[in-house]
């Protein structure tokens, strides 16, 4: 069973996410210095390490596009990934997405993106709704093509409605959204607004114009009938003896 979701429902801007792409490429241009014998590229050991940082971006208009904050990067030279401690992402435009996770990692190629542990992708609510929160423990985002995806249960709520699914793919520029099965949800309605619709009393109506008014009826008295004279026979008196 699928769940789809249409352009309401985005919670996922990608290029947000590809912030964390650009850091890694940054730390990995940094990182080009002339190597010597003992250049520690056989260890796990970070070569650079970036405490309480915040890098923004602009858009070409000069308005801030989104912000990443987190509290320690590391960069590997052994791998040339990049690990990102407690990565905070705002997203600006509206509505406002803010995306948090325990921890981030970054390929080598900057084309693979990891949110590990406590993901939280936040939408704010907008016309009076309630936010959107996206919920799980790992979330892999590959911003170049826009796609993100877990193979782990996600949790999506919105106030008192929430949609549960196995795992998800979400495509930023299809805008389609895929929960794979078991889907559960419960979808809830505002009870103020359903009754302020069964309740609402009708406007009453309202004539352009009065009726206009009948003509007056004149009723003429009928002559009265003369009493007529009895048509009687009259009776002769019998003569005496």
């Amino acid at each position: 069973m699928q769940g789809r979701f249409g352009p309401a429902a985005t919670l996922f801007p990608l290029i947000l996410i590809g912030s964390l792409a650009g850091v890694s490429y940054w730390l990995d241009i940094a990182s080009r210095a002339p190597t010597g014998t003992n250049d520690g590229k056989t260890r796990h050991d970070p070569d650079y390490i970036v405490e309480n940082f915040e890098l923004r971006r602009f858009d070409p208009e000069g308005a801030r596009q989104h912000t990443l904050r987190a509290p320690l990067m590391r960069h590997y030279p052994d791998d040339d990934s990049t690990v990102v401690l407690s990565p905070e992402l705002t997203y600006h435009r509206a509505p406002t997405t803010l995306v948090s996770a325990r921890e981030a990692r970054v390929d080598s190629q900057a084309k693979h993106v990891e949110l590990i542990d406590d993901v939280r992708v936040t939408r704010l609510g907008v016309a009076g709704k309630p936010d959107s929160v996206l919920t799980t423990s790992h979330l892999d985002a590959y911003p170049d093509d826009e796609i993100a995806t877990s193979t782990v249960p996600v949790l999506i709520t919105q106030g008192l409605t929430n949609v549960t699914g196995s795992s998800m793919e979400a495509n930023n520029k299809t805008q389609i959204y895929v929960l794979e099965g078991p889907v559960h949800g419960i979808f809830h309605r505002n009870k103020a607004a359903v009754i302020a619709q069964a309740t609402a009393v009708p406007a009453p109506t309202v004539n352009a114009s009065p009726p206009a008014p009948k003509p007056a009826t004149v009723t003429q008295p009928k002559p009265k009938k003369k009493p007529q004279a009895s048509r009687q026979p009259k009776v002769k008196p019998k003569p005496k003896n």
